[in-house]
């Protein structure tokens, strides 16, 4: 077995990037994705599939929403009789 210590901000456990590393492939992902990302990536030195950028893609948490300030009104259910 090996043990090592966790450095706060360079590793983390159980993870194959670091943070620094995933948050440049996330970025990457989302401006390009797929098999252009990976050539990006590749360009800058960086060996990574298309699947893992598009899977760092989604685990992306979405903004919220923030308050609704107007909500519409149905106009499909209106014509179709349901109020």
């Amino acid at each position: 077995m090996t043990f090592a210590e966790q450095i706060a901000g360079l590793t983390t456990p159980h993870s194959r990037y670091t943070p620094l590393l995933r948050a440049v492939l996330t970025h990457i992902g989302l401006a390009l994705a797929g098999r252009a990302g990976v050539r990006v990536a590749a360009a800058v030195g960086i060996s990574v599939g298309r699947d893992t950028l598009l899977r760092m893609v989604r685990a992306v948490p979405e903004p919220d929403a923030g308050e609704v300030e107007v909500l519409g009104v149905d106009d499909f259910a209106f014509r179709k009789g349901r109020h």
